[in-house]
């Protein structure tokens, strides 16, 4: 996944905030900041914070590899789009910035760290990085390199005189903020190494086949009857998703699964899936019927009136780019249900799973999650749309609208949902 840099590969992969006002004491509580945002280590990164004042605010991330980041024009050109993007959050007026490399070989064993690792790249990424950022508003107050195990800070002119320079990483691990933190429940893991989803079945069930033969059926009667059979399978297929949406949990029976699972062939009813898991299942019927996506009927059935309101935040949904705030619980349990759904889903219902996975690690603020999954949507089905369309957001490095105001943001305390 790549943006249109010139000769460089940066990926936004996370941004988002905690809604409590968090202050750091020190370059481990920056850490651990991150590290929670973002629910994982981040490897081979540049990861901002911005701040107002001395509070926290929004993280963003994105991928660093300097190897491909060579000329000051280059780093030039990285630094002005890492700050533009940094600059959603108005309400900040200075940054901190942390260097995260994938470094294996750790000097344990010797007090000091060893040498310092910061590179000439490393010192032009800094010079680069505080001119844009002042530009934008957002003047950067320190840049820091996380590397063999420990902390540096960036072109520091005398390693004494710098505070922290060449301490243990480990330190965020014992940081207030780091406890502070996982007493509200947030937790840091790993970061899967592919998609993190279970794989799809290699042939289709009895269920799923029966279902899918229903779902294909729909749209094509003539009839008066016809017309509201049709209604009444999208009626039903809704309810079933909103118990789940609302955490009720997936049904036990395999033909009720294969149901849910069957629907998403049905690209109308897919979406207006993903508007329901963003806010409510009558808003979305009802944005959905004013734009004409979905029958006035159904929209009436749930006793919500077509309006043009709820018509602009259906449309919005796909980029997550309302200002109302989302409800990450019932997002979080669409992709729960995804996961689970999708060992028993082939061909194109298996794509619109993984996609609807990846939209919502997308809509969260992690790119480079959302990436792998579309990587293995896209091998799998290259010719998917919405595998095409997220593909194209993600490469492009566009950032959740969402993700990018800590009012609307998936916070820590929302990832206690999953």
């Amino acid at each position: 996944m790549h943006t249109d840099l010139p000769d460089d590969r940066v990926r936004p992969g996370s941004t988002a905030s905690i809604p409590v006002p968090v202050k750091a004491a020190g370059v481990a509580d920056l850490i651990s900041y991150i590290q929670h945002t973002m629910g994982f280590p981040p490897r081979n990164s540049l990861a901002a914070i911005s701040m107002t004042g001395r509070n926290l605010g929004a993280v963003l991330r994105c991928d660093w590899d300097p190897g491909t980041v060579r000329t000051w024009t280059d780093h030039s050109a990285y630094a002005r789009q890492f700050a533009g993007h940094l600059a959603q959050d108005q309400r900040a007026d200075g940054c901190v910035a942390v260097l995260f490399r994938d470094d294996d070989d750790r000097d344990d064993d010797d007090p000091q760290g060893g040498e310092d690792p910061t590179s000439e790249s490393d010192r032009l990424l800094a010079a680069a990085l505080e001119r844009e950022l002042s530009e934008a508003g957002l003047p950067l107050m320190e840049l820091w390199l996380v590397a063999k195990g420990r902390l540096w800070h960036v072109d520091c002119p005398a390693p004494g005189s710098c505070s922290g320079h060449g301490s243990p990483a480990s330190w965020a691990e014992t940081s207030v903020v780091n406890t502070s933190l996982i007493v509200e429940g947030s937790v840091v893991e790993e970061e899967p190494l592919g998609s993190g989803l279970p794989p799809a079945s290699e042939a289709c069930s009895a269920e799923l086949a029966w279902a899918l033969r229903n779902i294909r059926e729909i749209g094509h009667g003539t009839s008066a009857e016809d017309e509201a059979e049709d209604l009444e399978e999208l009626v039903y297929w809704l309810e079933a998703w909103e118990r789940v949406l609302g955490g009720e949990g997936l049904p036990e029976q395999p033909t009720e699964r294969a149901v849910l699972v069957a629907g998403l062939l049905l690209v109308e009813w897919r979406d207006c899936l993903l508007a329901a898991a963003s806010f409510t299942l009558e808003r979305a019927l009802s944005g959905a019927a004013w734009i004409g996506t979905l029958p006035v009927e159904a929209s009436l059935a749930f006793e919500a009136e077509p309006r043009e309101v709820n018509g602009v935040l259906y449309s919005s949904v796909i980029l997550a780019a309302s200002r109302r705030a989302p409800d990450w619980e019932r997002i979080a349990h669409l992709k729960n249900a995804c996961t689970k759904l999708l060992p028993a889903a082939t061909g194109p219902v298996a794509s619109a799973l993984r996609c609807l996975a990846a939209w919502v690690e997308w809509a969260r603020g992690r790119g480079s999650a959302a990436g792998r999954i579309l990587l293995e949507c896209r091998h799998e089905d290259p010719d998917y749309p919405l595998g095409q369309l997220l593909g194209e957001i993600v490469d492009r490095g566009m950032l959740s609208g969402w993700a990018a105001r800590r009012e609307t943001a998936w916070s820590a305390t929302a990832r206690r949902t999953g």
